[in-house]
């Protein structure tokens, strides 16, 4: 009987006679042919129960995720690159992508996701509708786009130039002025230590984000409500503005200067109408939805910026050489609370931390990788500073490049390319800025709304304009300036925030908890006393260096 039963079992049957067959035919095809050969028998006879589907051998638009990499930024949007460019017959550009990814983090600054207003155009749809063939297994609805933009498989190297990169910017090229401000041998020491602060409060805030989870927002929500969350949203903000105003003052300053030794000071044009002519500028630039659209300029950018510190550094050791070291201080005991401030605008990159560590597979190897590319850059930052005070003494200028030999060609293509290289890092700057505040004011999407998207574009250009106004306020004193945004916004970010979060979450031994309140009492106390010296000593410096008085 039971022969006569396993006969009976393989009597062939057409499909498509039995209910649903035309639909579920496929489906079984497709498990035959992928079951191997050892148990194709045994699943044809003893089928427990249905298998999940798994097309594992298919097309990436069938990629099985982990959870990580789901809720890492650019999981999606990254495979269908990559995969784009394999059917395409091509390899990815990796030194491209390492800066797309880097813009990509502005895209989502301090791990928050704050989407833009929708107004992305349909080009990834249609772009990837090109070399995709329509079959039964194409979506009659396109799929939600994904606004994250970095896959959680970036490798250690990767992880280190993107913190290298977050970390080198502009506020290098004030700190020869802070070392002027607190003296060769305190500049020297403070700088080192608050390296190592900032060091500290980054693996922290690393720590917390691995236990709780969530972006740097979310982890003030979570663990002390609404209002610290608000006070990290608006330190954000805070400093982005205050990054935009110093880098709109440096280009003025630099741009002043490059305009009459060009012109021999016949058409002079002030400090304030160089600050506006930039407005025919960024108000343009303010109006781009996609963060992608600034790669180029970034790329291009980072080796202005590049060129630009290699010619400093040559001209700091040739003058040296040849005039001798400057007249110089080792404390000075006036002014050297401005450099607390100038050092926690240098180290701006915690807000990319998050970020960061989500976009690393081995997110167990961050700190040793944050460490490595701290050390580096406090290293770097303490030699250019201290370099450039030994060169120009007391006569150090706050625009460092100032200070580089008036006229020669290489000095005024210097000052040029680094104008350029700021002038295209201010948007990347106020992006995340206008993110923030947008995802507050306005709660619809301005794709299909032309009212909606011109009321953005309203706020966007009344956000530059306010740029403006304080970068007018600020011109004639910008190291003070850059010691209240310091103080007053980079501070508790990179050095309060981190170590209260650290205290409620991961803070289980009464040594921790001490250490994490007399962090925190530090910071406080820098915060306020700062912020009072910087504000008491405004208008007591040197005006910028005028050529043509």
């Amino acid at each position: 009987e039971a022969n006569d039963e396993a006969e009976a079992d393989e009597v062939p049957v057409d499909p498509f006679t039995l209910a649903s067959g035309d639909i579920t035919h496929h489906l079984y095809r497709w498990q035959e042919e992928h079951a191997t050969p050892s148990n194709r028998d045994s699943t044809r006879r003893h089928r427990p129960r249905t298998r999940s589907f798994s097309a594992l051998a298919s097309d990436s638009e069938w990629d099985v995720y982990t959870p990580n990499q789901i809720r890492a930024p650019g999981g999606f949007r990254r495979q269908f690159v990559r995969d784009r460019a394999e059917r395409q017959g091509r390899e990815a550009n990796i030194v491209t992508a390492n800066f797309i990814d880097f813009i990509g983090l502005y895209g989502h600054f301090a791990g928050g996701d704050y989407p833009s207003d929708e107004d992305d155009d349909d080009d990834d749809e249609s772009a990837e509708s090109q070399f995709i063939a329509a079959s039964e297994r194409t979506r009659l609805l396109a799929a939600r786009k994904q606004s994250r933009d970095l896959k959680a498989t970036a490798s250690p190297r990767k992880a280190f130039f993107l913190l290298v990169k977050s970390f080198v910017g502009t506020g290098v090229l004030v700190l020869p002025r802070a070392f002027f401000n607190g003296g060769l041998l305190f500049s020297s020491i403070l700088m080192s230590a608050i390296a190592w602060y900032a060091l500290h409060c980054m693996i922290m805030l690393s720590d917390v984000y691995l236990k709780v989870g969530g972006s740097y927002g979310d982890l003030a929500l979570k663990l002390y409500g609404k209002p610290l969350k608000y006070c990290v949203m608006v330190s954000i903000v805070l400093a982005q503005l205050g990054f935009c105003c110093a880098y709109v003052i440096f280009v003025a300053t630099n741009m002043q200067d490059l305009w009459n030794t060009l012109t021999d000071c016949k058409h002079q044009l002030s400090t304030e109408m160089w600050i506006l002519i930039q407005l025919l500028i960024y108000i343009p630039l303010s109006f781009v939805r996609k963060i992608k659209k600034f790669a180029s300029l970034s790329v291009v950018g980072n080796l202005f910026i590049l060129i630009g510190l290699s010619y400093l550094l040559f001209y700091d050791f040739w003058s040296i050489v040849t005039k001798g070291p400057g007249e110089i201080v080792q404390f000075n005991p006036s002014k050297f609370p401005l450099l607390v401030g100038t050092a926690a605008f240098s180290y701006e990159g915690i807000s990319l931390v998050i970020p960061i560590v989500e976009s690393m597979e081995r997110k167990d190897k961050f700190n040793a990788v944050l460490t490595a590319s701290l050390v580096i850059c406090a290293g770097l930052f303490v030699f250019i500073g201290a370099l450039s005070y030994l060169a120009f003494g007391d006569k150090v200028e706050t625009v460092i490049l100032l200070n580089l030999p008036n006229g020669t060609a290489w000095t005024l293509g210097v000052q040029f390319l680094y104008s350029l290289a700021i002038i295209m890092s201010v948007p990347l700057q106020l992006f995340p800025a206008i993110r923030i505040i947008e995802s507050g004011m306005f709660s619809g999407s301005g794709k299909g709304n032309p009212v909606v998207k011109w009321q953005k574009n309203l706020f966007r250009t009344l956000l530059v304009l306010f740029v403006i106004l304080v970068a007018i306020f600020g011109a004639e004193e910008l190291d003070n300036f850059i010691a209240i945004v310091g103080a007053g916004a980079c501070l508790p970010l990179s050095f309060l925030y981190p170590v209260m979060l650290h205290y409620r979450a991961l803070a289980d031994s009464w040594y921790a908890r001490l250490k994490d309140l007399v962090l925190s009492a530090v910071a406080l106390f820098g915060l306020v006393y700062v912020t009072f010296i910087s504000i008491e000593t405004w208008g007591t410096s040197a005006p910028p260096l005028d050529r043509c008085a």
